[in-house]
């Protein structure tokens, strides 16, 4: 069964000191890392803070020192831009060296690795190893996780894209209410899981297949048409949309391009912009909010929300909410 949305604890989280002790102390308990860390300069305090909510974590760190460290498998996808100062970081003897504007995959996510870094300003992202390779069409099953083959982007407009996204995601996260709007938590983790292979070479794109092509069929569609009308609240992707047509996620995109001329994805959006507006229908105006009912439903932005429910309702979501 799919899972069902349940309240997403959003946590904001900060800290300052220029003790240096205090500053390795806390990180050793935030991260479990292994720290090396000088003195930092007088006046100069280590600051941090991190917006988690769900399976996402955001994260800043300025230390204006100098430290190493070192850890286990993170299990996750971690990306890191540096904002200023330098690092360098080795994973399995590659190394590779960031310096400001620089953006670098932390580690293969099986493996351990080490880092140091210099008098630092680091934006830091954590999301779920799972969610990547789902999103990058990787076959379930594999023994071996995803795999970079390169630590930095396939380019600098793609370089930019990642810290775009990172910034559109947490101003996103930071407008939900606390512990609310779950779909829209799953939403932003989707899209940034989705830009980790767009932006960085992996190993995570499998070959075409015959049987992808065979199993591309109008009956495909109508199973996973039927899983996703019956489940529009839950929190869904690719992978479990297609494990309920029983198919691979490759051979259920190719069969909505063929049938329907769309995407998976854009028709559970279809389908939840149709129960936004029987909410919005539903609502009482006194009480309800376009917004609210707009989180509920996984839309977060507004201004697209209200884009697209006008282009196919014909009037604003704010004059279905008021009524006739």
């Amino acid at each position: 069964m799919p899972q069902q949305p349940q309240a997403v604890p959003r946590d904001r989280q900060s800290f300052r000191t220029t003790e240096v002790d205090v500053a390795r102390d806390w990180l050793k308990t935030a991260y479990g890392t292994s720290l090396r860390m000088t003195t930092p300069a007088p006046h100069s305090p280590f600051q941090y803070s991190r917006i988690s909510a769900g399976p996402l974590s955001l994260s800043t760190l300025a230390l204006p020192t100098e430290y190493s460290y070192a850890t286990g498998p993170l299990g996750a996808v971690a990306v890191t831009h540096v904002v200023g100062g330098r690092m360098v970081r080795e994973c399995k003897g590659d190394v590779t060296r960031a310096a400001p504007g620089d953006v670098l995959a932390i580690s293969q996510p099986d493996l351990p690795y080490a880092g140091r870094v210099y008098s630092a300003e680091l934006r830091a992202v954590t999301v779920p190893l799972r969610l990547v390779q789902e999103l990058a069409g990787r076959p379930a099953g594999r023994i071996r996780p995803l795999r970079f083959t390169r630590f930095t982007p396939v380019s600098h407009a793609m370089a930019d894209q990642w810290k775009r996204t990172v910034d559109y995601v947490e101003e996103s996260l930071l407008a939900l209410p606390t512990g609310g709007a779950p779909l829209v938590v799953d939403a932003a983790a989707r899209l940034l899981a989705s830009t980790v292979p767009a932006a960085f070479p992996t190993d995570a794109h499998p070959d075409p297949v015959l049987a992808d092509t065979r199993d591309a069929t109008s009956e495909t569609v109508r199973r996973a048409v039927a899983f996703i009308e019956s489940h529009p609240a839950a929190e869904i992707g690719l992978a479990e949309t297609a494990a309920a047509a029983g198919v691979t996620p490759r051979a259920l995109q190719y069969a909505f391009r063929r049938h329907l001329g769309t995407t998976p994805m854009a028709y559970l959006r279809r389908v939840r912009l149709a129960q936004a507006h029987d909410d919005l229908v539903a609502a009482d105006p006194t009480r309800d909010t376009v917004t609210a009912i707009a989180h509920r439903w996984g839309f977060h932005h507004q201004g697209r929300f209200s884009t697209v429910y006008r282009q196919t309702y014909g009037v604003l979501p704010r004059h279905t909410l008021a009524g006739p």
